[in-house]
């Protein structure tokens, strides 16, 4: 019995504890989701025209909150495109704090985009359901870019990925008079390009690593290896006696900040 009532005492203080915590308004529980207005696939990756029309859905869907423009066209003409969160009620977008969100600056780096994609979903189907988003698109602005570099994001997702870091502008690397024209072949087909190893046996700096014989590691100092690397898959497309010597040229939106930047000796990486 003594038990039975200690027991119902902690009951009736643990109720009046949790009793006392302040409520906060806070997104519905899974399972108990709304009907959203529009449906979009977040498991798996979207090239720029899929982006373009997912966007249109929400501009669509949300009219007087979201709107939807192009900065302008990449070289290849695709557009680059500016999402404007803003509720007109409240004031113009100029008169506010604002958050800019831009994603996809290297092509092959691709997981913002959907991440900006997901972030703007979220504000539109959340705004009038959840306490804090509605405040939130209320007094702020987002603009978000989700794909600064679509050139080298298609590149990236519709090829063998190879030179889809930049952004896309034909160069003459070799001076020969032609652009772009000896770059890296997917000689095997594979669909990646991959790079060639030489078999040289007790003359080479690198080995088959145990485990995974796929794989070159150097060999310890005062050692030999069997293996030396060629380089990149490729041949000799303009037959000037250089193997892959004039890739997909471009410009790396990445290394093009005019913020205190140095020259490559002094910050690596910089690459200028």
């Amino acid at each position: 019995m003594t038990r039975r009532l200690a027991i119902a005492a902690a009951i009736v203080t643990l109720s009046t504890s949790m009793g006392a915590q302040q409520r906060t308004p806070a997104q519905p529980a899974s399972g108990s989701d709304p009907q959203f207005k529009v449906r979009l696939d977040f498991n798996r990756w979207h090239d720029v025209a899929e982006l373009k029309s997912d966007f249109e859905k929400l501009a669509k869907a949300f009219p007087k909150l979201l709107k939807l423009s192009s900065l302008g066209k990449s070289h290849s003409g695709r557009d680059i495109i500016l999402i404007t969160i803003n509720n007109p009620d409240t004031g113009a977008d100029t008169s506010k704090p604002a958050m800019y969100i831009e994603a996809n600056v290297h092509g092959n780096e691709i997981q913002g985009s959907e991440v900006s994609l997901y972030t703007v979903w979220y504000l539109m189907e959340n705004y009038g359901r959840i306490d804090q988003i509605t405040k939130l698109v209320n007094e702020r602005v987002f603009y978000v870019v989700p794909t600064v570099n679509p050139d080298g994001r298609d590149h990236f997702l519709k090829g063998t990925g190879q030179g889809s870091r930049t952004g896309h502008v034909p160069v003459d690397d070799d001076n020969d008079g032609q652009a772009d024209e000896d770059g890296d072949d997917d000689l095997n087909g594979n669909g990646v390009i991959e790079q060639i190893r030489k078999e040289v046996p007790g003359q080479g700096t690198l080995r088959k690593n145990a485990q995974d014989p796929r794989i070159l590691e150097a060999v310890p100092p005062g050692q030999t290896g069997d293996y030396v690397v060629l380089g990149s898959e490729g041949i000799d497309n303009d037959r000037d006696g250089r193997v892959n010597e004039d890739p997909v040229g471009g410009y790396d939106g990445n290394r093009n900040w005019a913020s205190n930047w140095q020259p490559n000796y002094i910050q690596g990486g910089a690459m200028d």
